[in-house]
């Protein structure tokens, strides 16, 4: 797994270079950064490499050592950072009667508290990201309040926020805090911004969410290395534990699904098992699907049905060192409930671990109550309608439900709106396709007291209609429409409107049929920073997304096919979820394009894949995305 995103600074420079730095490096002014003393040094206008060398009486080598960037040159405004020598305390910290040096190492207990986040762990107990999901691999599913890690630190140094009972699993007990009369102040520290970063990526290790980070930046849209970014401190108090469970989760994946991904390939590499598997049972999968072998020329839909087929195998070859002999079964049901009841005669069909299931209703109630009956899971990927799941434990259902959908992207939606006035924009005389998801979100606005504006416009948003809006304000448009043409109609004016009163603050949010835009309508959405929700999306200029393209073209001789979802991806990520799901009882995997994350529907019932993304369209056509 690629952590390099998420490496800070510290880690890029070696604590053994503090030795080499000159002594006019070390009267620079100093500063933390990321829980981390470091020398800085801004460049001024005109200054050269060979000026700054001579000035801090230090090599070339040794300034890009540290600052990798110089490599490209030196630009005005540059923040320049060279690690500085912690303050030592006065008194000497004892070690272990038995020990022969104060590099001993420690192995202690460390009960996660709500909102603690890896990052936070890490930090306090002076290890790297990295170092504690390696030591505690189960991490890699995310990090919840209740657990209890083992860390190995360093015997000599105790946390700097150690308590006494930091070695017992046991869970601290809470105090209540003391009434204060002072007025609350909001903390905030600096950031210095890194390549290739975003603000998903920062949110997340600094244990934000975006729009919190987004507000303590105000006016910055766009992130550049060597950018000072302030970082609120948030109380552990305040963060909710369910939205701490899901940044974590989404941390390990990042090195794939946020859109500006590092310049190095991800290999393509099986989803690591959280344990060592301790069985050499055979996982066999039944993939029932539509592939009309019968049809002389097979349709377009039998064509899809053959390459999610393929993707799946691909899957399982990138996940053949997992342990256990993988069995895959392709059925044709030839678009017929009597292929499927005859698929089911067969004795060999009795091996099945899990059944893929088709696209019809009927086919799918005979399945699912095959594996009701036999204990066999099914899991449900074409038929978002379906409701078996809500009276079936054996049925998954592989993607998270309209009307739960809606409540979770109002939700989200929900915070991203406490920092700016929601405008809703209608068409008189038009009905938008989206009346259901408007009205729900409008509701909770005034359940939450929140103020929102309504704009009717005749045909075409203009500038002029916006005109009644204070210049000075921050705003988030959105259409009670999701079709391409009622944007289209839309965006131009807003954009006119924002550059004529150059103050206002403005954004766009809508749905996830825009995820599908291309051209100038694309093009605007950057412009107009539009954030959508969507179940999945494919960045396809991701080195993971390339990696499979590749794989997929070498094995079959073309390319997938340019669709929405493509469904090459969706049939990889359904394998690459269900086969560990099958060896390990894993619940989430965040893939190339659909991410599954399940939770159950109730007592007796089945579950349902709860992923849902945001995607953030920035200008300067940067992509995000980022689970909410």
């Amino acid at each position: 797994m690629n952590f390099s995103r998420f490496t800070t600074l510290a880690a890029l420079i070696g604590a053994a270079s503090l030795i080499s730095l000159q002594a006019a490096v070390k009267d620079l002014p100093t500063k933390k950064v990321n829980g981390k003393l470091y020398h800085y040094y801004e460049v001024p206008a005109k200054e050269t490499v060979y000026s700054l060398c001579h000035k801090l009486d230090i090599t070339k080598d040794e300034i890009i050592r540290h600052n990798p960037a110089v490599a490209d040159g030196l630009r005005k405004g540059m923040v320049l950072f060279f690690p500085a020598q912690e303050p030592q305390p006065a008194a000497t910290t004892a070690t272990a009667p038995d020990s022969d040096n104060a590099t001993s190492e420690q192995v202690i207990s460390h009960y996660v508290n709500k909102g603690e986040t890896i990052f936070g762990i890490a930090h306090k107990y002076g290890l790297k990201t990295e170092d504690v999901i390696a030591q505690n691999p189960v991490l890699k599913n995310g990090l919840k309040a209740g657990q209890t890690i083992t860390l190995t630190v360093p015997g000599s140094k105790a946390p700097a926020c150690a308590d006494s009972n930091t070695s017992t699993a046991k869970p601290p007990v809470k105090k209540e805090a003391e009434p204060s009369t002072a007025a609350p102040r909001q903390e905030m520290r600096g950031y210095v911004v890194k390549k290739k970063e975003t603000f998903y990526s920062i949110a997340i290790e600094n244990g934000l969410t975006v729009a919190a980070l987004e507000a303590a930046n105000p006016g910055i849209i766009t992130l550049k290395e060597g950018q000072v970014l302030n970082i609120p401190y948030v109380p552990k108090e305040a963060v909710n534990a369910d939205e701490h469970d899901e940044l974590t989760a989404s941390n390990e994946h990042a090195d794939h699904t946020a859109a500006t991904e590092t310049d190095q390939s991800t290999p393509l590499t099986p989803l690591t098992p959280a344990a060592p598997v301790e069985t050499k049972e055979p996982v066999s999968i039944a993939v029932i699907l539509p592939f009309m072998l019968n049809e002389e020329t097979p349709s377009k839909s039998a064509m899809r049905y053959t390459e999610f087929y393929k993707g799946f195998l691909i899957a399982v070859d990138s996940l053949r060192s997992n342990g256990a002999p993988i069995h895959v079964t392709a059925y044709d049901t030839e678009g017929s409930v009597l292929k499927v009841r005859e698929a089911l005669t067969d004795t060999a069909f009795r091996k099945h671990n899990a059944i893929i299931a088709p696209d019809n209703a009927s086919q799918l109630a005979i399945l699912a109550e095959y594996g009701k009956n036999n204990n066999v899971k099914v899991f449900n990927t074409f038929l978002v309608r379906d409701k078996s799941y809500l009276t079936n434990p054996s049925v998954m259902h592989g993607n998270l439900p309209s009307a739960l959908m809606y409540r979770k992207a109002t939700d989200a939606l929900m915070e991203r709106l406490s920092y700016s006035t929601p405008v809703f924009v209608s068409f008189k005389g038009e009905n938008g396709d989206k009346a259901e998801f408007v009205s729900a979100l409008k509701q909770s606005l005034t359940d939450k007291g929140n103020t929102f504006m309504n704009i009717e416009v005749d045909g075409r948003l203009e500038s002029a209609d916006l005109r009644a809006l204070p210049t000075d304000g921050n705003y988030t448009f959105i259409p009670t429409s999701s079709r391409q043409a009622d944007l289209n109609r839309i965006m131009p004016g807003i954009i006119e409107w924002r550059d004529e009163a150059v103050t206002p603050m403005v954004r766009l949010f809508g749905y996830p049929e825009w995820t599908t835009f291309r051209g100038e309508t694309l093009d605007n959405m950057h412009n107009l920073n539009t954030t959508v929700y969507s179940r999945f999306y494919t960045h396809e200029d991701a080195p993971r997304t390339h990696d499979i393209d590749a794989k997929y073209k070498k094995w079959y001789g073309n390319r997938m096919e340019n669709a929405v979802p493509r469904q090459g991806l969706l049939g990889f990520d359904t394998g690459m979820f269900v086969i560990p799901y099958l060896l390990h009882e894993a619940s989430s995997y965040d893939g190339v394009q659909n991410g599954y994350f399940f939770t159950t529907a109730g007592d007796g019932a089945g579950s349902y894949n709860d992923a849902l993304y945001f995607i953030n369209f920035r200008p300067g056509n940067i992509i995000e995305k980022s689970r909410i």
